[in-house]
C-alpha cells in the first residue's frame, strides 16, 4: 500500500510540473535513470525541450544519478484525474526534463526517465546561490566548440568583465529570470583573425540573449527565453 502511494505521488509530482508556465522547479527526484532505451542505444540530450531540439550529448542506456534540474510538459492535476489511461500515456509523452549528466546541461525525453537512488552522475558540484568572484571559460555553443577562448568574470557589484576571444569587454549583471541577464556590452573595437571575430560575434550574442542562467560549482549554462540552450562555460578560476 505505502509504494502505491509513494508512486501515486511520484505521477502526480509529474502532473503538477505540467501545469507551469515557462520552466518548471526541480520538484520531484533529485536524480533520474534511464528506462526504456535498448542497450543498443543511448537518451539524446538536447539543447530545447523537443525532439527538433540541436543534441548535444548523449547517455548511456543504463545510465543512473542523472540530475533533476526541472520538467515541462505533461498533464496538470486536474487534467490527469478526469484522464483516461489512453489520454495520460499520450500526455507522458510530451513531458522534457532539464537535467544535468556528466557536466553537460540540457534537455531529455521524460518519458525514458525514473527515480535513481542519490548516485550523481552530474559530478558538477553543488548549486551556486551566489556568482560574485567567480571566473568561466567559455566551453562551448549548444555543444558546437568555439573558435577562440574566451571568458568571463563576475565581480561583487555586479559588473562582468572579460574577453570574447578577440576583445575585452565589460557590463552588468542582472541576476535573475525572464528579463535579459546582461546588460548591453561595451567592448573594444579591436580587429583579430576571422575564428576569434565569429566567436566573439557569437558570444556577444548569447549575452544579449540570455535570459535563465544556471550553475553549479564547475559548469554554468546560459538558456534564452524559450529554454534553449545557448552556450555552456566551465569554472576557470580556483574555487
Amino acid at each position: 500500500m505505502l509504494q502505491t502511494k509513494r508512486a501515486l505521488l511520484f505521477l502526480l509530482c509529474f502532473a503538477f510540473l505540467g501545469s507551469l508556465p515557462a520552466f518548471a522547479t526541480s520538484d520531484g527526484p533529485d536524480y533520474y535513470r534511464v528506462t526504456g532505451v535498448t542497450a543498443n542505444d543511448v537518451l539524446n540530450i538536447r539543447a530545447a525541450p523537443a525532439a527538433s531540439g540541436a543534441k548535444i550529448g548523449t547517455i548511456p542506456y543504463d545510465s543512473t544519478g542523472i540530475a533533476n534540474l526541472g520538467c515541462v510538459g505533461g498533464l496538470t492535476y486536474a487534467e490527469w484525474e478526469k484522464a483516461t489511461d489512453d489520454e495520460r500515456s499520450a500526455a507522458s509523452k510530451t513531458r522534457w526534463c532539464r537535467v544535468g549528466y556528466d557536466r553537460t546541461i540540457g534537455w531529455v525525453a521524460g518519458w525514458f526517465l525514473t527515480e535513481s537512488d542519490a548516485d550523481d552522475h552530474f559530478r558538477a558540484g553543488d548549486a551556486l546561490s551566489d556568482i560574485a568572484g567567480s571566473e568561466w571559460q567559455l566551453r562551448d555553443f549548444s555543444g558546437e566548440a568555439p573558435g577562440a577562448e574566451a571568458w568571463i568574470s563576475f565581480k561583487s557589484d555586479n559588473t562582468v568583465v572579460g574577453s570574447g576571444g578577440c576583445n575585452n569587454f565589460s557590463g552588468m549583471h542582472t541576476p535573475g529570470k525572464g528579463a535579459p541577464l546582461f546588460s548591453p556590452i561595451a567592448a573594444t573595437r579591436m580587429m583579430c583573425p576571422e575564428p576569434q571575430m565569429q566567436t566573439e560575434t557569437r558570444l556577444f550574442q548569447v549575452l544579449d540573449e540570455a535570459r535563465e542562467m544556471v550553475s553549479y560549482q564547475l559548469v554554468m549554462a546560459l538558456f534564452d527565453g524559450s529554454g534553449t540552450l545557448l552556450a555552456t562555460l566551465t569554472r576557470s578560476d580556483s574555487d
